[in-house]
Formats: C-alpha cells, sequence, structure tokens
C-alpha cells in the first residue's frame, strides 16, 4: 500500500488522467482527443508514468497501477 501510495504521489494529476484512460483500453488518439491535448503529448505523458512505475509497456503498466491501487479494472 506504501508504495502505491508514494507512487501516486509522484505522478501528476494529468499523468494520473492519462493512466486511467489507458486502463479504459484507449488509444494515444482517443486519450488526446478526450482530454483536449495532442498525441505527442499523450506520449510524453505515457513515457513519464511507464519511467514512475518502473515498467515498459502498456500492459505492465496498466497491470501494476491496478496492483498498487492507482486504478480500478
Amino acid at each position: 500500500a506504501r508504495e502505491g501510495t508514494d507512487i501516486a504521489a509522484r505522478l501528476t494529476r494529468r499523468e494520473r488522467q492519462v493512466l486511467e484512460l489507458l486502463s479504459d483500453g484507449l488509444t494515444m488518439s482517443q486519450i488526446a482527443s478526450r482530454i483536449g491535448i495532442s498525441p505527442r503529448t499523450v506520449e510524453t505523458h505515457v513515457s513519464k508514468v511507464y519511467r514512475k512505475l518502473g515498467v515498459r509497456t502498456r500492459v505492465h503498466a496498466v497491470s501494476r497501477a491496478a496492483a498498487l491501487g492507482l486504478v480500478e479494472l
């Protein structure tokens, strides 16, 4: 639980939002459209989320985030 709290504290509001939308299965373009930013900016946020979670893929990011209680599946 503590690890999840520590990671949650390091994620920005926008990174948490992008992570939540990733966990909903949206594509980069869909996320960009949904929150009104460019797909490239979404990619930047996703990259930062991956780094903070210590993962390399979308599946691992969502799985780890769920395990840490950061998102619900």
